[in-house]
């Protein structure tokens, strides 16, 4: 069968596009938007049909309390240790430097992004939806969210485990609280609305951020926003 067809049959009407599907007449439309009433225009590439994406995964955000800065500290360790039965989704990697600390002609602050192999141990445990403002925590964005799973775990300044994996990122924060230019984002992944793949951590995989060799003074904590999925 030939696609599209005559109305009225046999007068020589108009042609309504159609696809013929195994003998079945499909019409074929355009596709036009707007209020009740009203015309929005055809839709294009020059005038897309309006959406509104709505995300069905649970996010979460971890805080990481301001600390001394150090040569070869690892500030905190991020891990979803096998059994979790999902993947974490990495949002956001911010340093946040406390301006609060008087802090005069330093070199600036070297830090890595790494993966680890193996949970964090030792250090201060986060606590889900903790309220000191003093101590990690991990807070979901939205309270209806169900529990986060025991094996998604975070800590503040691990002592041992966190075992480094393959290299991210790098970055240098400048402490001295004076300047204006210590105020300025430092974000370890690429800025929001990059066309990129996100930084995914699977089930036995993790983050940590480690200061580089060289020492310094000055406070910096972390604030990582991730999703479940």
């Amino acid at each position: 069968m030939v696609d599209n067809v005559i109305l009225p049959p046999g007068s020589g009407g108009d042609t309504i596009a159609s696809d013929d599907i195994g003998g079945i007449k499909f019409q074929r439309v355009k596709l036009i938007y707007g209020d009740d009433g009203v015309n929005s225009g055809d839709v294009s590439v020059a005038n897309p049909l309006p959406m509104t994406i709505k995300s069905d995964t649970a996010a979460y955000t971890v805080f990481i309390p301001a600390g001394a800065v150090g040569a070869n500290k690892v500030y905190f360790d991020l891990f979803n240790a096998t059994g979790s039965a999902k993947v974490v989704k990495l949002k956001s990697i911010r340093v946040i430097k406390d301006g609060s600390v008087a802090v005069t002609g330093v070199v600036a602050v070297k830090l890595f992004l790494t993966r680890t192999t193996a949970v964090g141990t030792g250090g201060t445990a986060a606590t889900e939806n903790g309220t000191s403002l003093t101590a990690p925590a991990i807070s979901e964005h939205d309270t209806l969210s169900a529990a986060l799973p025991s094996q998604v775990t975070a800590r503040l300044a691990p002592a041992g485990g966190a075992t480094a994996g393959a290299v991210i990122s790098e970055r240098a924060v400048f402490t001295e609280e004076t300047n204006a230019s210590s105020y300025d984002r430092v974000e370890f992944l690429l800025p929001e609305g990059v066309d990129t793949q996100a930084l995914m951590c699977r089930e036995n995989e993790g983050i940590r951020v480690v200061q580089g060799a060289v020492a310094s003074v000055g406070n910096i904590g972390f604030s990582i926003t991730f999703e479940l999925e």
